[in-house]
Formats: C-alpha cells, sequence, structure tokens
C-alpha cells in the first residue's frame, strides 16, 4: 500500500496545486477587478454651477439654460419649460463624466478619432468658463467614445453611459410634458363635451352637482376628484407640431370631446381630435397653439352621461 501512495504521490501532488491555481483563477474572475486609473473630465464642475448646455447634432440643435427658477429648452425661436428631472440628470452626467489618460494631444492625427468631420458636439457654461467637446467615433476596443476636449487640446476616451443623456437626442427630450398648470383644488365649475353629449358639473357648498336645469344631480365626488387628479397630471406624450398651419390634420377644427376646468377668475381647458394611434389621441389646450399627443386614457375617464358621475 505504501509503495502505491508513493508510486502515484506526484500525480496526486500535481492535481492538487492543478485544483489550487484553478480555484484561484475562478476567484479573481468573481471578485472586484482593480480600478482602471480614470479621472474626472470636469473635475471641480458641480451641477448647481452649470448654466446653460448646447448640443448640436444631425437634425437636432439646441440650448438649455438656467434662469432664475427653472430652466428652459431654446429651439430656434421657441422657448419651452424644461422638465427639471431629465436636466439633473444630464448635469449629473456631466459632473460624473470620467475617461483614461488622454490617447492623443497632436491636431494633426484627430481625423483618427473622427473627431474632424464630425457633426456632433456639445458645451457648456460653469460661472465665466465655456467648455466645448466635439464628439468623435466610437472606439473600436471596449464599450468607449472619442472625444475631443477643445479646452484642454485633448482626445479622450469616455464610457458610453455618460453620453447617452444627451447624445442623439431632441429639444422634445428635454421639455416639460405638463400640459396644465392650473391648481386642480381650485376648480369649481367642470364643463365636458363629448359627441353629442354635455354636461356640467358644479361645485355648490362643498358639494359637487352634475347637470343642468331640472336635471341636477349630486355628483358622486370620489369620480369628479379622479377627474381632477386624472388630469393635474396631463402630461404628453409626444409633442406633434408647435406651430401648425391648420388642425384638420388632427381632427381639431371640430374635437372629439372637450373638458374645460374653471376657477374663480381663470379657465384651462383641452380638446381632444382623432386619434393617433391605438393607444393615443391628439389633443391641444385651449387658447395655445401646439398640438401633442396623449394617452387614451385621458380620454376614457371623460363622462359620456351623467349617469357615468352621478351619485348612486
Amino acid at each position: 500500500m505504501i509503495s502505491y501512495l508513493k508510486r502515484f504521490a506526484g500525480t496526486v501532488i500535481a492535481l492538487i496545486i492543478f485544483v489550487v491555481l484553478l480555484a484561484s483563477v475562478l476567484l479573481f474572475d468573481k471578485g472586484e477587478k482593480p480600478e482602471e486609473n480614470v479621472e474626472k473630465v470636469f473635475p471641480g464642475i458641480k451641477k448647481e454651477e452649470i448654466t446653460s448646455f448646447s448640443l448640436k447634432s444631425p437634425g437636432s440643435e439646441f440650448t438649455l439654460k438656467k434662469g432664475d427658477r427653472s430652466w428652459t429648452v431654446e429651439s430656434g425661436s421657441k422657448k419651452f419649460n424644461a422638465d427639471e428631472k431629465a436636466i439633473d440628470g444630464l448635469l449629473q452626467d456631466i459632473t460624473d463624466m470620467e475617461a483614461g489618460k488622454p490617447v492623443a494631444r497632436d491636431s494633426d492625427k484627430l481625423d483618427e478619432y473622427g473627431v474632424v468631420d464630425s457633426e456632433t458636439e456639445f458645451s457648456f457654461r460653469a460661472g465665466d468658463a465655456e467648455y466645448p467637446v466635439i464628439i468623435g467615433d466610437k472606439s473600436p476596443v471596449g464599450e468607449g467614445i472619442y472625444i475631443y476636449d477643445l479646452g484642454e487640446g485633448r482626445v479622450l476616451i469616455v464610457k458610453d453611459q455618460f453620453l447617452w443623456g444627451f447624445v442623439n437626442k431632441t429639444p422634445g427630450d428635454f421639455r416639460d410634458r405638463s400640459l396644465l398648470g392650473a391648481d386642480m383644488d381650485g376648480v369649481i365649475r367642470i364643463t365636458v363635451k363629448v359627441g353629442e353629449f354635455s354636461t356640467e358639473l358644479a361645485m355648490k357648498d362643498g358639494k359637487w352637482f352634475v347637470g343642468a336645469g331640472e336635471d341636477v344631480r349630486i355628483a358622486d365626488h370620489k369620480k369628479v376628484r379622479e377627474l381632477l387628479d386624472t388630469f393635474s397630471g396631463l402630461k404628453a406624450d409626444d409633442f406633434e407640431n408647435d406651430a401648425p398651419e391648420g388642425l384638420e390634420k388632427y381632427g381639431l377644427e371640430e374635437p372629439t370631446a372637450e373638458v374645460v376646468f374653471y376657477g374663480n377668475d381663470w379657465e384651462e381647458g383641452v380638446l381632444f381630435g382623432k386619434r393617433k394611434d391605438e393607444g393615443s389621441y391628439f389633443v391641444k389646450v385651449t387658447n395655445r397653439e401646439p398640438v401633442y399627443s396623449v394617452s387614451k386614457n385621458y380620454f376614457k375617464i371623460l363622462p359620456k352621461n351623467n349617469d357615468d358621475i352621478a351619485g348612486r
């Protein structure tokens, strides 16, 4: 038995060493990899210091500007309120942007990285400084894109994730999609028209009533509240046309439905046109020019007769 063990001792030891090495390799692969030598592209810049951002790319050009209280989106001669959440995500991408050591500083070799003929560039302002950047080709290795930092005269490789927030974006991606600015808690009257049906909801002595003339009934307060809450959150799915030459294309010259909310000294309403597709309708806010599309759920919640919203 002893001679048998001696005979195969070398093989056993080699096998043990192989198992140990294999385990080490597997554990290393599963463990945390060493951090790459990366640095912030714009060190020291804080989100709150950025006051403007501009993007120019094929088919899209716009500027985001920070005002006293909020951001705006400027495209051509148009100016719109901005989506603060989308803006915050963009600013986070800029301040978090990381890259390794510059791959080039020689301006004679810029064509190798796709920045000479690039049609995509962005810039932002922080304090009194402007930071212009040209976006080049995708790196042939890894998940990165070449950028040319004009301020520092260097070409860097930046991971895709830091550019997803604004590359190939349009002004609409940063616009505020909220369509109604009225305070629904201050609504005292609502008029609804759907096809041939029309009705009125009115608040009196803390109670909602539906109907007009002799056909006036107490309304279901829960359903009225649901109607108000739904339209307080009215958001555009898409910005269809900011300056339509006509409304016939959208079915808004003769609206399919209309709902108007009244306060003590204000009114604001929504006109529904024809269906854009199976899931949405074209709409227009009264006293405003643009045409939007919204979810069909806003149309579905409108009462189609008084029984839909009257109390039981």
